[in-house]
């Protein structure tokens, strides 16, 4: 089963290819609807046990941006449809200042108060991490407290138990998969080329990236396969490398919590 993955809509202007437009949002899940797909849990999406559907998908947000709120919620409310949103703890309310917005201001994330709301619809919420930091690039304490103090964050503020994590840029090895098994997550999730279609992995699971440039035909092709989709395939491994180049750029994080 396909999981999709979106980061950023709305109107704001920005230079990245994460962004989607609400108007573009909409027509590809409306179009995905009148062909007859729905979505399901990410629990079942994650199952590879799980006898769903060939119509059936998940819907992912990666970062937890406010537009999220403010503009995909109110989408996938007039369409019947749910997702998770895998939030970037350590920013609630706040600017994205762990990202490279070439001297902009950047994008605002969840509040806890708009986080409660999307729950209580169905929304279900997920961990990518204190502040978004390439984990390969970090010792094993500071992997552990990414993973432990986001997933403690989501729970204490949500009660109810996370069991999701999304490796931001999709960057994981085999120290962190051992820490987020250790942490407690049922399951971890990555982006293409990472995530292996052939051997399932709880804790590599593939997801499909949604950018700028696609289209309701692009999407479609994106769930059911065929001839097209080995092209949308390298589109989407090639953007993913790109977006190696922020965790590059951005310093890392520093630590006055740990010993």
């Amino acid at each position: 089963m396909q999981i999709l993955t979106y980061h950023k809509i709305g109107p704001k202007f920005d230079l990245g290819i994460t962004h989607q437009s609400q108007n573009q949002l909409f027509a590809q899940l409306k179009n995905l609807k009148e062909e007859g797909f729905g979505t399901v849990s990410l629990e079942k999406a994650g199952n590879p046990q799980e006898n769903s559907s060939p119509k059936s998908f998940a819907i992912t947000f990666d970062d937890g941006y406010e537009n999220i709120y403010t503009c995909a919620f109110p989408v996938l409310q007039e369409l019947g449809f749910t997702a998770t949103v895998f939030m970037v703890t350590g920013f609630a309310g706040k600017y994205n200042s762990w990202d490279f917005n070439f001297g902009r201001k950047g994008f605002r994330h969840l509040s806890w108060e708009q986080i409660r709301e999307m729950a209580k619809y169905g929304i279900s919420f997920g961990s990518h991490t204190v502040s978004h930091p390439d984990l390969t690039k970090l010792d094993r304490k500071y992997v552990e407290y990414e993973l432990r103090d986001s997933k403690q964050a989501l729970e204490q503020k949500l009660g109810r138990e996370v069991k999701y994590l999304s490796y931001p840029f999709g960057k994981y090895n085999s120290m962190i998969t051992e820490e987020t098994k250790t942490v407690g997550y049922q399951n971890a999730f990555t982006l293409y080329p990472n995530g292996s279609a052939r051997n399932f992995d709880p804790y590599a699971i593939k997801r499909i990236g949604i950018y700028r440039f696609d289209t309701p035909l692009s999407l479609k092709i994106k769930l059911e396969g065929g001839f097209w989709y080995g092209l949308e395939n390298l589109k989407g491994t090639l953007i993913n490398r790109l977006s190696y180049g922020t965790s590059i750029v951005k310093a890392k994080p520093k630590y006055n919590v740990l010993n």
